[in-house]
């Protein structure tokens, strides 16, 4: 259910990308020259960076709820079994690539600009709606629909809390995660690291571009 809602949402933001309409006054500036130009390259590097940070501090912070004796947990082409790590993990990789057309959508002074293209617009809204009301489990029903299992808001649970901080870095890191945690809750906590995420996206893109522009 997971891949196929994403797979219907991703074509559908194409779709509405190419609705996007070019200014009717030709802009004296030009467009980049290449697809693999230096700010394209920049772009993506920088973006991956952030993005991949995400993912692993979730990754991270999700692990101590998943039961290792649990046998249901990892079967290699079993049936999908909703945890905490999948589903705090699809999250925030759905807020990426979300992130990623809002981040690399090109508007003025050569196409419209996103608020204009009111299709897509409405559509990005909904969507990061839709990931929140799913982190903070606001409407249970749209979860048990997307194979989401509650997120927990609080510590480790009983078979993991001896293991944190005693496993090297890894540990350390998770075990200041979980005072975090501990402090504001897994629910908050999540939705903090996907807001952050977003605001560093899209103030490194629009760093780059003004360097790049000159």
């Amino acid at each position: 259910r997971q891949m196929t809602a994403v797979g219907l949402v991703v074509a559908g933001l194409f779709l509405f990308v190419t609705r996007g309409k070019p200014l009717s006054k030709i802009s004296p500036r030009k467009p980049p020259s290449s697809v693999l130009c230096k700010e394209t390259l920049l772009s993506m590097t920088v973006q991956f960076a952030i993005h991949f940070v995400a993912i692993m501090t979730v990754t991270y912070m999700s692990d101590v709820y998943v039961d290792p004796y649990d046998p249901s947990a990892m079967v290699p082409d079993g049936p999908f079994n909703p945890n905490t790590l999948n589903t705090a993990t699809f999250l925030v990789t759905v807020l990426a690539t979300i992130n990623t057309f809002v981040v690399n959508y090109r508007g003025r002074p050569f196409m419209e600009n996103l608020t204009e293209n009111k299709l897509l617009f409405r559509s990005l809204q909904a969507c990061y709606a839709v990931l929140f009301v799913c982190a903070l489990d606001i409407f249970p029903p749209l979860n048990q629909l997307l194979q989401l299992t509650p997120l927990p808001s609080t510590g480790p649970p009983s078979f993991n809390v001896n293991d944190v901080g005693q496993g090297g870095d890894v540990d350390s890191i998770q075990g200041m995660m979980l005072q975090a945690i501990d402090a504001i809750g897994f629910r908050l906590m999540l939705c903090v690291i996907m807001c952050l995420d977003t605001a560093f996206v899209t103030l490194s893109e629009k760093a780059i571009r003004s360097v790049m522009d000159g």
